[in-house]
């Protein structure tokens, strides 16, 4: 298995001080909002996530991640390279009778947003098709109604 790196993200909102994340899942897709460094809020979806976790650690045990030794940091936005997580996923899929190892890994990609209260990391597809969708919204109000909208109709 070859070294993690993680890769800062800084092109994409990055998360503030303030706790607040939200997080609304399907079968297939992922939707985040949070407040951002700049006073704003992020709304992301993933259309195609494979597995998702939210939670712990948060900002005071961060350094419990064993991702931390190679570069997690507080309130941002990470791509994992060589990710763990996703080869212990492929793992698991060996077992099924038509695993194809480079197509189970093609386009797959390991994302950690760092926030106050959580942690969240998430396993998507990425492709064409498939990537992720990043609105910064300016108000409170219009970050609720995009939010709502895009929950309502995955909830369709």
């Amino acid at each position: 298995m070859n070294t993690p790196v993680v890769e800062l993200l800084d092109s994409w909102p990055q998360p503030s001080t303030s706790p607040g994340a939200i997080v609304f899942a399907t079968e297939t897709q992922l939707f985040l909002r949070y407040s951002t460094a700049d006073d704003e809020t992020a709304v992301i979806q993933f259309p195609l996530v494979k597995t998702f976790q939210f939670g712990s650690p948060n900002d005071e045990a961060l350094g419990g991640h064993p991702l931390t030794k190679f570069g997690l940091k507080y309130y941002r936005v990470h791509r994992i390279v060589n990710s763990p997580w996703i080869a212990e996923l492929e793992q698991r899929n060996s077992i099924h009778p038509r695993h194809d190892k480079e197509r189970f890994l093609k386009d797959i990609v390991h994302y950690v947003f760092t926030f106050q209260d959580s942690t969240l990391e998430c396993v998507v597809n990425e492709g064409q098709f498939w990537s992720p969708k990043i609105q910064v919204l300016s108000s409170d109000e219009e970050a609720k109604s995009v939010w709502s909208q895009l929950v309502s109709e995955a909830s369709a």
